[in-house]
C-alpha cells in the first residue's frame, strides 16, 4: 500500500512538473515564431504612451524571473530564511491563490504600474532582445527543474518585490508561467496593430 502511494506522489510530481515545462516550450516556441521576423522598429514600437511595445514585454518577463534566481540559489544552498509571515499557515496558500487569479492571461487588466525593480528598461544594451529572451527560458527551464524537490517540500519564499507577500515556490512557478502567458498575449495585441499598419 506504501508503495503504491510512493508510486502515485512520484507519477503526480514528474506529470506536473512535464505539464509545466512543455507549457513553457510552446510559449517559447511562439514568442520566436509571431515575433522572430520583425524588424528592430517594430519590436520597439509602442502603441501609447502607457503601453509597452513587445521588445519591452519579452523584457520586463526576464527581469522579474531573473530576480528569483538568487532566492532559489539560497534555497538550494540550504541559507533561504523564510520570512516571518511565510510561517502562517494560511497566508501563503491564500497569497499564490490571489496572485495566481491577478496574472493569469484570461483575467481583466488592472492598470498598475509595475514594481520598480520589474521596469523592463532594466534590461538596456544587453544585446537582441528575442536572442536574451530564448536564452532566458533555457535558464528558467533548467531552475525549475532543479527546483523539484524544494516545490515537493512545500517550500515558502517571498515575493523578490515585497517581503510581506508570500506564497509557495510552487505558486512562484505558475505565477511566472501565466504571468509570460498574460503578457504574451499583449504583445500578440501590438503585433496585430502593427499588422493594421497603424503606425
Amino acid at each position: 500500500m506504501l508503495l503504491k502511494s510512493n508510486l502515485i506522489k512520484f507519477a503526480k510530481k514528474i506529470m506536473n512538473q512535464l505539464i509545466w515545462l512543455n507549457q513553457l516550450d510552446q510559449l517559447t516556441e511562439a514568442v520566436i515564431s509571431d515575433f522572430g521576423l520583425l524588424k528592430h522598429e517594430d519590436l520597439h514600437f509602442k502603441p501609447g504612451a502607457n503601453r509597452w511595445s513587445i521588445a519591452e514585454n519579452l523584457a520586463h518577463l526576464i527581469v522579474v524571473n531573473r530576480t528569483y534566481f538568487p532566492l532559489i540559489e539560497q534555497i538550494r544552498n540550504n541559507t533561504y530564511k523564510v520570512p516571518f509571515l511565510g510561517k502562517i499557515p494560511f497566508l501563503p496558500k491564500l497569497f499564490g491563490s490571489v496572485l495566481i487569479e491577478y496574472v493569469k492571461p484570461e483575467a481583466e487588466e488592472a492598470k498598475v504600474k509595475t514594481f520598480p525593480i520589474w521596469e523592463p528598461s532594466l534590461l538596456i544594451d544587453e544585446g537582441p532582445i528575442l536572442e536574451i529572451f530564448e536564452k532566458h527560458q533555457q535558464a528558467l527551464r533548467r531552475v525549475r527543474i532543479q527546483c523539484e524537490d524544494p516545490i515537493q517540500r512545500k517550500q515558502i519564499i517571498a515575493s523578490p518585490a515585497n517581503n510581506n507577500i508570500v506564497y509557495s515556490l510552487e505558486d512562484a512557478f505558475d505565477v511566472i508561467l501565466l504571468h509570460e502567458q498574460r503578457h504574451f498575449i499583449q504583445s500578440k495585441a501590438v503585433l496585430a496593430l502593427l499588422d493594421k499598419n497603424v503606425i
